[in-house]
């Protein structure tokens, strides 16, 4: 692997997983706060759900979240790649 796909894998990696987070963590204050349950889910991935018993409140963020940082790191690492060999190609070496 070439540093350059390493390099945009982590940054992109850390921004997806990042934001997914926030989404999945904005999700359930609202279903927290509007006394509902909910379950998000990607196929077999859960990214947050919510259950409510009772008096009692259960959030759970599943591995959906690492799932998609995982993706995104990829595709910012294939990004990064078809740009810089974009690059080689519009520019000529000396």
């Amino acid at each position: 692997m070439r540093p350059r796909f390493v390099r945009a894998f982590v940054l992109g990696a850390a921004a997806s997983g990042m934001l997914a987070y926030a989404l999945a963590a904005t999700v359930a204050v609202l279903a927290q706060s509007g006394g509902r349950t909910v379950d998000v889910r990607v196929g077999p991935l859960v990214l947050v759900a919510v259950q409510r018993a009772g008096t009692a409140t259960a959030t759970t963020f599943g591995s959906g979240l690492l799932a998609a940082a995982v993706l995104g790191g990829v595709v910012n690492g294939l990004v990064a790649a078809l740009l810089a060999r974009r690059l080689r190609r519009l520019r000529p070496m000396p």
